[in-house]
C-alpha cells in the first residue's frame, strides 16, 4: 500500500531536523572562530590548494627570548634539497611573528590558524645553494637573488599571561621556515593601501610598506639529531618579508615550542610577511655569476 504524504512527512523530518542540525553547527562553527571583521571571502585563500592547510600573514617583531637550542639540526628544503647542517644556530629568538589579518584594496585576508606563531633564531652557514627566483604574491611579481640562509623560524605557542603548558609542544599546520636575505634583480612590487590587525593590535592599524623585500623564507623539515622529523605542512607557499611601519606591542609573551618555553620581550615592529609562490629560474648563484 502506497504510504500517505503524512507517513512521509514523519519518517523525513528527522532526517531534515538532523541535516539542519548539522548545519546550524558548521555555520555556528565558522562564526565562532571568524571575527565579525572577517567575514569576506578572500581569493588569496580560496586559491590555496585544499591538500595543505593555509598559510596565514605573519607580522614579525624583534624580539629577545632564551630557548635551548641543540647542535646538529639538520635543515632540509627546495634550495638545499639534501639538507645542511648550519654551522651554528643562536639559543637566543631574535624575532617573534604573530598571524595577522590584513585588508588591502577592501579585501579581508583573515586568520585562519590563529594559535600558530614563529619564533625565528639566527643561523650561520656556507656553501648552500642560492638559485635566483621569481617570487609571486598579492603586490607582484619579482626576480629576486637569495643569498645565505640567517634564520630557522619554529611554529610556537605563544600566551600574553604565562608560559602556554600545550602539548604537543608545536602548534598543527604551520611550516618551520629557514630564511634567506634577497636582493631585488628584476620587477618589482606595488603594496596597496594596508591595515593590519593582529592579538597585540586592539583594531586595524594602517601601515606603510617597504616595496623592497628583506627575507625570503622556504618552508623547510627539520631533523633533530635524535632522528625526530618535523615534516613540511604545506611546501607550495613560502613567506616573503617586508620591512613595516610601527603597530602596536604588547610585552612580554610567552613563547613554548620544541625547544623550549620563553619569556619573549618585544621590542618594535619588524616585517610583514605574505604568502607568496616561487619558481626557480637559475641555479647559479650570485657568487658564480660574479666569479665568471
Amino acid at each position: 500500500m502506497p504510504m500517505s504524504f503524512k507517513t512521509i512527512a514523519r519518517i523525513l523530518a528527522p532526517v531534515t531536523l538532523i541535516a539542519v542540525s548539522f548545519a546550524g553547527i558548521a555555520v555556528g562553527t565558522a562564526a565562532a572562530g571568524t571575527p565579525t571583521a572577517l567575514h569576506k571571502t578572500t581569493a588569496h585563500h580560496t586559491a590555496q590548494s585544499s591538500t595543505y592547510p593555509p598559510v596565514d600573514h605573519q607580522l614579525c617583531y624583534n624580539a629577545q627570548g632564551a630557548f635551548n637550542v641543540p647542535s646538529g639540526i639538520r635543515l632540509i628544503n627546495q634550495f638545499s634539497t639534501g639538507g645542511f647542517v648550519p654551522t651554528t644556530i643562536s639559543s637566543v629568538a631574535t624575532i617573534h611573528c604573530n598571524p595577522v589579518q590584513k585588508t588591502a584594496a577592501g579585501v579581508v585576508y583573515p586568520i585562519t590558524n590563529p594559535n600558530a606563531h614563529l619564533a625565528c633564531f639566527n643561523l650561520t652557514t656556507s656553501g648552500q645553494p642560492t638559485p635566483t627566483v621569481v617570487v609571486t604574491n598579492q603586490f607582484g611579481s619579482a626576480t629576486l637573488q637569495p643569498s645565505q640562509p640567517n634564520l630557522l623560524c619554529v611554529p610556537s605557542w605563544k600566551s600574553l599571561t604565562g608560559p602556554p603548558g600545550q602539548q604537543p609542544n608545536t602548534p598543527p599546520n604551520l611550516n618551520h621556515f629557514t630564511c634567506y636575505p634577497v636582493s631585488l634583480v628584476s620587477g618589482g612590487y606595488t603594496p596597496p593601501a594596508v591595515t593590519l590587525q593582529d592579538e597585540f593590535a586592539p583594531a586595524p592599524v594602517a601601515v606603510s610598506i617597504n616595496p623592497v623585500p628583506q627575507e625570503l623564507c622556504l618552508p623547510t623539515e627539520k631533523v633533530l639529531p635524535s632522528g625526530q622529523t618535523f615534516p613540511i605542512i604545506n611546501p607550495t607557499l613560502h613567506l616573503l618579508c617586508y620591512q613595516v611601519s610601527k603597530t602596536p606591542i604588547i610585552t612580554p609573551v610567552w613563547d613554548e615550542n620544541q625547544f623550549g618555553t620563553s619569556a619573549v620581550s618585544i621590542s618594535s615592529t619588524k616585517w610583514l610577511c605574505l604568502p607568496s609562490t616561487k619558481q626557480i629560474v637559475s641555479t647559479t648563484t650570485a657568487k658564480q655569476k660574479h666569479a665568471k
